[in-house]
């Protein structure tokens, strides 16, 4: 008995030696308090000497790259501290190096203050099939159960998705898809994207895209 003991041990330590933490940020009331405490003003500064606006334009929209306005504060101070843990890849892991809470804060409630870009409602009935009823047989959740039927984002983790930028929505996607982007808790995302199509993700792109350049 003690040898099965011993050898189930062994065959499942691998598994636990693979299993990771998604993310280090759970919403309990430490963590929310530490958001309600931003100050969007501060925010508004900070994204100015942090130099935020060269790649999110003034006003968050991006200017060709991620649209950051209008996302709910708790997930805009969710990716930025995954960015800090390195639970997220990329560029964005450099930039938030120096920043402690309350500059997460402070730049999670500015940038959800300011509006997301209207979205071109393009992409056909494949993409209103997918934003709104889903694929059930495929276990496909429709994209407005978590992400508002307008786009606006939903509570928590659920970012805003109308006027993001067509490119990087479809990049951000396929890393879902592929495996590549993990923050995710419980592989939400992976779970949805891993079965659609190539046409479908981009389908779905063309319809919460921004339909202008941001200012």
């Amino acid at each position: 008995m003690k040898l099965f003991y011993l050898a189930l041990s062994v065959f499942c330590l691998p598994l636990a030696l693979q299993a990771q933490i998604s993310s280090n940020v759970a919403f309990d009331r430490q963590t929310r308090a530490i958001i309600s405490a931003g100050n969007i003003d501060a925010g508004k500064s900070k994204a100015v000497s942090m130099k935020c606006n060269k790649c999110h334009a003034e006003n968050g929209q991006g200017d060709e790259d991620v649209s950051v306005a209008g996302h709910p504060s708790t997930y805009l101070y969710k990716q930025l501290q995954d960015f800090k843990d390195k639970k997220r890849s990329g560029i964005m892991v450099k930039k938030v190096k120096k920043l402690n809470q309350q500059d997460m804060a402070d730049l999670s409630v500015w940038y959800a203050s300011l509006p997301f870009a209207a979205g071109m409602e393009k992409g056909g009935d494949v993409a209103k099939t997918l934003v709104y009823k889903g694929y059930p047989k495929r276990m496909i959740k429709p994209c407005s159960t978590c992400h508002g039927q307008n786009g606006e984002g939903g509570k928590y983790d659920s970012p805003a998705l109308t006027g993001q930028d067509r490119d990087s929505f479809i990049e951000m996607m396929e890393a879902f898809k592929t495996g590549e982007r993990t923050n995710d808790v419980y592989s939400r995302m992976r779970l949805i994207a891993q079965p659609l199509t190539t046409e479908e993700i981009q389908a779905v792109a063309d319809y919460y895209s921004a339909a202008g350049t941001a200012e």
